[in-house]
C-alpha cells in the first residue's frame, strides 16, 4: 500500500499522540508497550493497526512460525482492547487511518517527522 503525508498531517497525529499521553499516561503506556513487542517480532504496525481496529488483516498478516509468540501477541492486542480508556486509542488510530497505522505507531515510538514526510510504501 502507498501512502503519502504531509508536515501539517503528521504535526496532527503527533498532537493527538501527545494529548493520549497527558490525559491517559497507562493507556499510552500499554498501547506503546504493544508497539515496541509488534516492532521486536517484526510484524507490521499496519497489521497491529488492523488487529486493534478489527479490520482485514489479510493484507499485513506476517508469515508467522511459532505460533505460541503468535498466541501470545494476540493476547496482548486484546487486552489492550479490553482496557479501560481503549476508546481513546481506537480514537485516534480512527482519525488518522488516513496517515496509516504505521506512520501513528512510529510517531508513538518518537521518530522525526521529517523522516516521515512524502510517499511510502507500507505493509
Amino acid at each position: 500500500m502507498i501512502i503519502s503525508t504531509n508536515v501539517q498531517e503528521l504535526q496532527n497525529v503527533q498532537k493527538a499522540v501527545e494529548r493520549l499521553r497527558m490525559e491517559r499516561p497507562a493507556q499510552f503506556q500499554q498501547f506503546k508497550n504493544i508497539i515496541e513487542l509488534t516492532r521486536q517480532l517484526q510484524y507490521g504496525f499496519q497489521y497491529l493497526g488492523c488487529l486493534l481496529m478489527d479490520e482485514s488483516i489479510s493484507e499485513f498478516q506476517p508469515k508467522v512460525e511459532d505460533s505460541y509468540v503468535q498466541s501470545i501477541f494476540q493476547r496482548e492486542v486484546n487486552e489492550l482492547k479490553k482496557a479501560h480508556a481503549f476508546d481513546q486509542v481506537r480514537e485516534l488510530l480512527a482519525k488518522y487511518k488516513d496517515v496509516s497505522y504505521d506512520h501513528i505507531c512510529k510517531i508513538v515510538l518518537g521518530k522525526e517527522l521529517d523522516m516521515l514526510v512524502g510517499p511510502t510504501v507500507v505493509r
